[in-house]
């Protein structure tokens, strides 16, 4: 008999969606022909545990059903377990799911399913570490880890309305802009700035195409950063940001890196994959891990 398929389900995903959708989707995978064996978080950080003990035990395939922080978390914990084999699948549930539009996976959990049973095949993507955290898709020093802030006390609301909301109130709260010094392959660059992030996939946020040229298995970061603007400035900028058109802006900066030191003269609040770092963060040391996440697509 073949082995069970591990799947991961945080039933908070999609603003509780997934609490529903869950059995649901084991069901449809399970009609596909799989054996599942679901797994229910009990709260931050259950999830990489049990994937990592996945991973030790030489498990074939782990599925992460939920939005990006849940594929963050399961991503975590395979990653912590060095060469791993374990194959990563993905069901999405949340509202944002901005790894899997860079992935070009299916968006409908539906479709993610009957993709999944129709075979398995390897595709191997980066991950980077942010102070020595993993991480998989993007991570941001400043006014978009203040959104993501702000965003984390609207998870009831559907869709991009969380974000939007969150966007609003990052904004009410103002905008730090301390000069920051950035060191990367061969660059270095130092202004006062609004954000700084570092990206292996396009999008980030929920909203926001941030480096439209990003590419998940390339062997770099994509590094983005903005000069300080205050409220007016965001709002003007943001739509550009939102369609991908902001790079031909000229407050606007870029790079392409394997590693990448910030260091900011004043704490700032920093992200990885959308959850919060810290808040009062002067320093990170961002690195790229070419080809050590297996995907199954």
């Amino acid at each position: 008999m073949p082995e069970a398929v591990l799947l991961l389900a945080n039933p908070a995903a999609g603003s509780g969606r997934a609490a529903t959708v869950g059995g649901r989707a084991a069901r449809l995978l399970e009609q596909h022909g799989l054996r599942v064996e679901t797994v229910v978080s009990r709260g931050p950080g259950h999830l990489a545990e049990v994937a990592a003990a996945a991973a030790a035990g030489g498990r074939a395939r782990v599925v992460a059903l939920g939005g990006d922080g849940t594929l963050s978390e399961v991503a975590r914990g395979l990653l912590s377990v060095p060469a791993t084999p374990t194959l990563l699948g993905i069901v999405p549930l949340g509202t944002g799911n901005d790894f899997i539009k860079s992935l070009g996976w299916p968006r409908d959990w539906r479709r993610a399913c009957a993709a999944l049973a129709g075979g398995c095949t390897p595709r191997r993507l980066d991950a980077a570490t942010v102070n020595g955290r993993w991480f998989v898709n993007a991570v941001g020093l400043g006014f978009d880890a203040a959104i993501a802030a702000a965003t984390a006390r609207y998870k009831w609301l559907p869709g991009a309305l969380g974000y939007a909301a969150g966007l609003l109130d990052a904004l009410r709260a103002g905008i730090d802009t301390p000069v920051c010094t950035l060191r990367w392959d061969g660059g270095e660059d130092r202004r006062p700035v609004t954000l700084v992030a570092a990206c292996n996939g396009q999008y980030a946020g929920g909203l926001f195409h941030l480096a439209p040229e990003a590419r998940l298995d390339d062997g770099r970061l994509d590094l983005v950063w903005a000069d300080g603007l205050g409220r007016l400035g965001v709002l003007r900028h943001a739509p550009s940001v939102m369609r991908g058109t902001h790079p031909r802006l000229p407050v606007a900066h870029s790079a392409r890196a394997c590693r990448l030191e910030i260091t900011s003269a004043a704490p700032l609040p920093a992200q990885a994959d959308g959850e919060l770092l810290g808040l009062e963060l002067t320093r990170l040391e961002i690195e790229i891990a070419p080809g050590v996440l297996g995907l199954w697509t």
